[in-house]
């Protein structure tokens, strides 16, 4: 798919469905180790399909994101960008081991919006125009998260089915909506100190021919 072939979301939304990520709700996050277990990034790094985005002022919105369980956090973070046709599907240990797993949870429900097959049907897309497109398209994909935050003062952020690991959830959360002390903080281990962490992640890439190589 190119760039061109992802439409600009509507100039205003006839409708947004949302859904509730309930108080207590447990989020899995796979982070680098720099970062706290619920602290949003700000808007650093590589673009991803949701960030970063500026908000209608001008400025970057700080988001998170996290997944429904361990395993899904681990595709679309370390294992995010291997593509199913590669002969060879490998991530080095290093950067494995330069990151933590965390659990948060909220201590008040998320108001998300859903961006489910028949809530993206609403806007005349599919998953396939929107969760399921390649990087090259992240730059036209961002700008739905950008219109849904700007269209809805009260959506705390998004939910969908992960591409990289169905059935499970994603969601990306605003700092401006959400904030680190809405969390609470379960646990946060460093994949580089805890072997038994590092064979469920292993056994997360075997699943999909991954191998961790050093």
């Amino acid at each position: 798919m190119s760039v061109s072939s992802v439409r600009p979301p509507p100039s205003s939304f006839p409708s947004i469905n949302t859904q509730n990520v309930t108080k207590g709700t447990v989020l899995h996050r796979t982070h680098g180790s720099s970062f706290r277990p619920a602290q949003f990034n700000p808007c650093m790094g590589q673009p991803t399909r949701f960030a970063p985005f500026q908000d209608s002022a001008g400025a970057c919105v700080p988001t998170l994101y996290a997944a429904t369980s361990r395993e899904a956090a681990a595709f679309e973070s370390i294992f995010h960008d291997i593509e199913p046709t590669a002969v060879f599907k490998t991530v080095r240990l290093d950067v494995i081991e330069s990151r933590s797993v965390s659990r948060i949870a909220p201590k008040r429900d998320l108001l998300l919006a859903g961006l489910f097959a028949p809530d993206l049907k609403v806007w005349g897309i599919s998953r396939g125009d929107l969760i399921e497109t390649p990087k090259s398209t992240y730059g036209q994909t961002v700008l739905w998260a950008q219109a849904i935050h700007g269209a809805r003062a009260d959506v705390d952020g998004l939910l969908w089915t992960s591409r990289q690991c169905d059935p499970d959830r994603c969601v990306i959360l605003f700092e401006d909506r959400v904030s680190e002390g809405d969390f609470q903080v379960h646990d946060s281990i460093e994949v580089g100190a805890d072997a038994d962490l590092l064979l469920e992640i292993r056994a997360f890439g075997l699943r999909a021919g991954i191998t961790i190589i050093s």
